[in-house]
């Protein structure tokens, strides 16, 4: 498809990501932990046998989200029996297009201007990096997106020429910067934040830069013990041992208990102060973002700096098209918006098999060897349904609510996994303009001035502007634009005018805060024409925007038990399995969806007469995700029947 570069895609592809490590030595650390406690011995016996009788009923997945979706799509390709039930009227969990126009634009084809009239909600970009094989493979093999011409490439920096300034902007501590603008400075304090200048840090600290000090000082630490003749795995065993060592520590925690830094070995001491933390949080976070696990951070870093090579190098092969020469794009976005993926995954499954949209489940409980899940429908009555056994596919704050009355379903630390494990709050208001004024030469000051693509960021309250990357050029594109994306404290507090009554105020403060950033007028951007704000948690069915843990909430407890390994095993006797973003080390990620999915399944199948040979076509199908180890899965699956208190 003309317009699409090549992009690896192939579950059974080889991973590089410190995540995936992680996942497993999580596992393994936990596994090993139980040898040195007393307690009874890890029983190898069949699976199958310790768990009672089976019934050959279908299997129940609560929700309709990629990972329901997508254990639904496995489980078809299996020939095992499923019903989706979804609580909202609609299915795609947090992916979601909101279209101004409605129906006409999901509707319109590719390069129409109605096509182009939403934002994306939730998922609206894909990075391409080797240990999302996995999400490549669902767009590409199963789903046959790149066929229709929907992949196409996400512009995280501006679209411009290789030697043409940024047009995008940045504008804090009140003043605005911008590489293209004629009078842009060249100074090294541009926002006046160093001592020198009124503010509080370093003068060469801020000439080194916030993104310097924090990769330099914070990241580059933890890869200290490796060597370049380690492999691959030898170095992620020797980072994940070290970052396994501060997972007691926030980012914030970590730093302000560092001891005095030099930017040159022999050069002047620096303390890790209050105010140097709260700079590099401010141009390298969100506010309040600090306060996550440092583990989860570093993780991030190491993940999403993979050089070059490693992207494009050792996949290329797997889905490179011949007489193709054009290289894969490093992020992805769909054409016409994500929740295509959602309706193509829909469309895998058979008509009778595809989600029961408005039925919230109210209740799970094991009896007599099956799960009975109690459900509310349009018609407000509850009904009651018998299953083999229940995959959980919903976000932990949706599932907090669910009655489980049998008290042995759920063990202590599910249900404290549960309830604790964090989510961090999302905010997007996006502004629908009568154009995109920011394409416009005449009001950004130049050709060289338009804006395609990319993201400007501020310290005002709208934090981030996000640039369409679809309809770039499509004349008469609508000018929808992502005119604040928040996390943490910032989408608290601007979603805290979402209300109906606020909207004034929150239309008036982002326009304001739009001009300030473009350094142009109100009136030069045009009218608003339609609005919509989301916040992630305020909406009932999710309640949280994506899992993002505190500190010591990854990795084992000093008495061996781990939150996030508890909701990795079955409960309800191996009838009751748990997918999701916060069940994956992937956050925020569809992969971590998928990931989970797979899990959830692998488990499940235990309690098939055909166990074996349907983990086989599993895994020859769906190969076996980067995060998981199925020799771990079958030792953790022990662990759990030897010692269910303890998961």
């Amino acid at each position: 498809m003309a317009g699409t570069a090549a992009v690896p895609s192939n579950v059974h592809a080889e991973s590089f990501g410190l995540r995936s490590f992680a996942a497993k030595a999580i596992i393994q650390d936990l596994l090993m932990a139980f040898e040195t406690l007393p307690m009874p011995p890890i029983i190898p016996q069949s699976e199958a046998s310790s768990f009672g009788p089976r019934s050959t009923k279908p299997i129940c997945i609560i929700g309709a989200g990629c990972a329901g979706l997508y254990s639904a799509m496995i489980l078809e390709s299996l020939k095992i029996p499923y019903v989706i039930m979804e609580a909202q009227d609609r299915y795609g969990g947090h992916v979601f297009t909101h279209r101004f126009n409605g129906a006409a634009g999901k509707n319109a084809p590719i390069g129409d201007p109605a096509r182009y009239d939403y934002f994306d909600v939730g998922a609206m970009r894909f990075p391409h990096i080797p240990f999302m094989a996995r999400v490549f493979d669902l767009f590409q093999k199963r789903l046959k997106l790149d066929e229709k011409g929907l992949l196409i490439q996400y512009h995280m920096d501006a679209q411009r020429g290789p030697n043409d300034p940024d047009p995008t902007f940045a504008h804090f501590n009140g003043r605005r910067f911008c590489e293209a603008a004629p009078d842009h400075s060249s100074k090294a304090d541009v926002y006046a934040v160093s001592k020198t200048n009124g503010g509080a840090i370093d003068d060469e600290l801020v000439q080194r830069g916030s993104s310097k000090i924090f990769s330099e000082l914070v990241v580059k630490p933890f890869l200290a013990e490796c060597t370049e003749e380690d492999t691959a795995d030898e170095r992620f065993r020797k980072i994940w041992k070290a970052l396994v060592r501060e997972d007691k520590h926030s980012i914030r925690s970590y730093l302000l208990n560092q001891p005095p830094f030099s930017l040159v070995e022999g050069g002047p001491k620096y303390d890790w102060t209050v105010s140097i933390v709260e700079w590099l949080e401010t141009f390298e976070s969100a506010t309040g973002l600090f306060d996550q696990a440092l583990v989860e951070s570093i993780m991030d870093a190491l993940d999403f700096d993979a050089p070059a090579a490693a992207i494009h190098g050792p996949l290329a092969h797997i889905s490179a098209k011949e007489g193709d020469e054009k290289e894969p794009y490093s992020w992805y976005c769909i054409d016409g918006g994500s929740d295509h993926i959602v309706e193509a995954m829909v469309e895998q499954l058979p008509e009778a098999r595809r989600p029961r949209l408005n039925c919230r489940v109210t209740k799970i409980e094991s009896i007599a060897g099956e799960m009975q899940v109690t459900y509310r429908g349009t018609d407000g009555l509850h009904t009651v349904e018998t299953f083999s056994q229940v995959i959980c596919a919903i976000p932990l704050g949706s599932l907090q609510s669910i009655d489980f009355p049998n008290l042995d379903d759920l063990s202590y630390m599910k249900r404290l996994a549960i309830r604790s494990l964090q989510y961090d709050t999302s905010t997007k208001v996006a502004l629908k303009f009568k154009k995109r004024w920011w394409q416009d030469p005449e009001i950004m000051g130049g050709p060289d001035r338009i804006i395609r693509g990319g993201v400007s960021s501020t310290d005002l309250p709208i934090r981030k502007v996000v640039y369409p990357s679809f309809g770039l050029d499509v004349k008469d594109a609508p000018g929808v634009l992502i005119a604040s994306y928040s996390w943490s404290q910032d989408a608290q507090r601007i979603g805290g005018l979402a209300a109906p009554e606020n909207h004034t105020q929150l239309l008036e403060l982002v326009k304001k805060n739009l001009a300030q950033l473009h350094g142009i007028t109100e009136a030069a951007m045009g009218d608003v024409v339609a609005f919509k704000i989301f916040n992630w948690h305020n909406e009932p069915h999710s309640r949280g925007a994506f899992p993002l843990f505190r500190p010591s909430q990854f990795t084992k407890t000093d008495d061996a038990q781990s939150m996030f390994a508890s909701l990795k095993t079955p409960g309800a006797g191996g009838k009751l399995h748990f997918a999701g973003e916060a069940t994956s080390v992937h956050h925020a990620w569809i992969l971590g969806a998928l990931n989970s999915a797979w899990r959830a399944v692998w488990n499940a199948l235990q309690l098939r007469e055909d166990a074996e040979e349907l983990r086989r076509q599993l895994r020859d199908e769906w190969g076996v995700p980067d995060e998981e180890d199925v020799k771990l899965l079958r030792q953790l699956s022990a662990a759990q029947r030897s010692m269910p208190h303890r998961f």
